[in-house]
């Protein structure tokens, strides 16, 4: 007998398709990229291969939990195993959104796989090498493991589980929240996993700077934290958790914003990877210059911290936390706006990565650098906080902050598009930061370069400011700013 298709049926086996499907691309690059690395090593040493073959196996693991996940769901709706009572609306939106946090969380291989690859080249040379290399190898395996925690705790909190429907269709909206919050916030491992290829690399040749290399290799990983705590918060406050689910879909809504806003913002992971790689190798070198790479390392983290902000903000402003306001759809749809606005600006971490990776190599050679490499760095930073600003101001003017929500529906959906404005616009900062990049080199090599370094290194700032400007004039256009 075939289930019956309920819209929460179909919403239910697309989140299986996600959990094992996204996990699959993510495990089959990971696995991919060990492998490349492992066949050019054999092709030298062919007593390597069992040795490339464990590390090609590390990034195998998320594969696995997305197809557990999968069947699990499967399993709930009938499609294995008989059929069950129909499936619900927000059922199906609750399962949907465990297989976004197992199914995006999935793609973290793909960095474990550039740590792996790291892995089989320094043991293939030094077999003592191994057991750092593996430690290396694991640490971006942590971000799926808190994706796979979140969807089983969607799951078993929903009722998927125990064919105990307990789910609204705001929780079924929460869920999706969590799922994205988590999922995305995953894909720090990819930072995570540049910075470990080099701590395993550094550490081969100094086995002294494993401790330091371990700590530049850590660093991107409280960007996957941060996504793990929103989603937990999003299941407590909307009581997913405790009991007594929230019915108002209003408050759901919003949380997809809250997910958008930690889960794409700490994408800024990546950028915080390329600059730790850096310090891990310039420290492996000079352990004095561990200090200042640190600085430098550190700096992408305020991309995260934004959208952190926002999404507590969020929580707080909406009365999710509290409970204490009636929600309406305006703030809803305008709070994932928010999201969207500082998430994607917060992907200029990645420029200002690629000019703090300059910095730390720079300084490591020339300690009187360390001033003006911080100026390069920090330059990409502006676009966060124009990201930022937008949030704030969509949050004021649709009366999210002051508690008092007057915009319409219409008009907090209209808001989106002022978060894709100056959001996309913000990615505008990774040719900042390789300009920046290359100014340090420049300043580094001829001090007097200063101010003209400054000039080609801020030119890409105006592309930033067109976003900013359309964001603003779509708020005007809507009328938020009517009473200015």
């Amino acid at each position: 007998m075939i289930p019956e298709l309920t819209p929460g049926f179909i919403l239910a086996v697309t989140g299986a398709g996600l959990a094992v499907g996204l996990s699959a691309i993510g495990s089959g690059m990971g696995v991919g990229i060990a492998g490349a690395t492992g066949a050019g090593v054999i092709a030298i040493k062919p007593e390597k291969f069992g040795q490339a073959l464990v590390f090609q196996a590390v990034p195998q693991t998320q594969g696995m939990y997305g197809l557990l996940v999968a069947v699990l769901i499967l399993l709930s709706t009938g499609v294995i195993g008989g059929i069950g009572d129909p499936v619900s609306t927000p059922m199906g939106l609750a399962a949907l959104g465990a297989g976004l946090a197992v199914g995006i969380a999935g793609l973290s291989a793909i960095g474990q796989g550039i740590a792996a690859s790291a892995g089989i080249a320094t043991s293939s040379e030094d077999d003592t090498a191994m057991g750092r290399s593996l430690v290396f190898s694991v640490i971006p395996e942590t971000q799926a493991i808190y994706g796979l925690l979140v969807a089983i705790l969607i799951m078993a909190f929903s009722g998927i589980l125990a064919g105990d429907a307990v789910a609204t269709m705001a929780t079924g909206l929460a869920a999706i929240g969590c799922g994205l919050a988590v999922g995305l916030a995953g894909l720090s491992a990819i930072g995570q996993g540049i910075a470990a290829a080099a701590g395993s690399a550094s550490s081969a040749e100094h086995e002294g700077a494993f401790g330091r290399a371990l700590v530049f290799s850590v660093i991107p990983e409280t960007q996957a934290i941060y996504g793990l705590l929103v989603a937990i918060l999003i299941m407590a406050f909307t009581g997913m958790i405790a009991g007594g689910p929230i019915s108002d879909i209003s408050i759901g809504i919003a949380a997809i914003g809250c997910g958008f806003a930690i889960g794409l913002a700490a994408l800024s992971a990546i950028g915080q990877g390329i600059a730790a790689a850096a310090g891990a190798a310039a420290t492996a070198e000079k352990p004095e210059a561990f200090g200042r790479s640190l600085v430098f390392s550190v700096i992408p983290e305020t991309q995260a911290i934004y959208g952190l902000l926002v999404a507590i903000l969020i929580m707080a402003f909406t009365g999710m936390i509290t409970r204490d306001i009636v929600p309406t759809l305006a703030a809803g749809f305008a709070s994932i706006a928010c999201g969207i606005a500082v998430g994607f600006a917060a992907l200029s971490a990645i420029g200002q990565g690629i000019a703090a990776s300059a910095g730390i190599a720079t300084t490591s050679e020339r300690e009187d650098m360390f001033g003006k490499g911080l100026v390069f760095s920090v330059i990409p930073e502006t676009q966060a906080i124009y990201g930022l600003l937008v949030a704030i101001l969509i949050m004021a003017f649709t009366g999210i902050i002051t508690r008092d929500v007057t915009a319409t529906a219409a008009a907090g959906l209209a808001c989106i598009g002022s978060g894709f404005a100056v959001g996309l616009a913000g990615l505008s900062a990774i040719g900042q930061g390789m300009t920046a990049a290359a100014g340090i080199g420049a300043v580094a090599r001829r001090p007097e370069a200063m101010g003209q370094s400054l000039v080609f290194a801020v030119m890409a700032e105006t592309f930033a400011i067109f976003g900013l400007l359309v964001a603003i004039l779509i708020m005007f256009g809507i009328g938020l700013f009517g009473g200015l």
